[in-house]
């Protein structure tokens, strides 16, 4: 009965292992047309350069789609470092093989919280659920919530420091 068991585990590990040499299998394989189409290094001027309109700066979505996907820290990185989030985007685009909007809810999630990026990132290469940050926080309900309670706030907090400018919580 060992010998069966260990015979049966040494032909999925030989079977896995011959599956990794063969081009298009696994998880992480690109095809050679991804890889034609990534993002061109030039190393006179240091930049990454698109090679095609869906890898240019306006392909996926706007600087107010990185607001809502990831938060105020990656809108204020792309409104006021735009030529460095570039760089990031189209480096991970060639990096990973992937299409503009996913490497751009990457760079969002990982401008936001590095380090939560980097631990999803981990769990995904060790055989762990893949995020999909290009769509997240992009649900309807969670748009309408969210603005709601935005409005909520910016009115409670826009009467309080009127009322404190006009002098109303001040002590004689």
């Amino acid at each position: 009965m060992n010998i069966i068991l260990f015979f049966a585990v040494v032909c999925i590990v030989v079977a896995k292992s011959a599956v990794a040499f063969i081009p298009g299998f696994g998880s992480n394989a690109r095809s050679i047309s991804n890889l034609s189409m990534a993002p061109r290094y030039d190393k006179s001027s240091d930049k990454w350069f698109p090679t095609k309109p869906e890898e240019e700066s306006g392909a996926a979505y706007g600087a107010v789609g990185s607001l809502i996907r990831a938060g105020p820290k990656s809108f204020l990185m792309r409104v006021f470092n735009q030529d460095q989030y570039d760089q990031a985007v189209l480096k991970y685009m060639s990096k990973e093989g992937c299409s503009r909007g996913e490497a751009q809810g990457n760079m969002d999630a990982f401008f936001e919280n590095p380090n939560d990026w980097t631990y999803y990132k981990l769990q995904e290469k060790n055989g762990g659920f893949k995020r999909d940050w290009e769509n997240a926080n992009t649900d309807p309900k969670q748009l309408v919530l969210t603005g709601a309670w935005s409005a909520v706030l910016l009115v409670f907090f826009g009467i309080f420091i009127s009322d404190c400018l006009a002098g109303k919580y001040a002590t004689p």
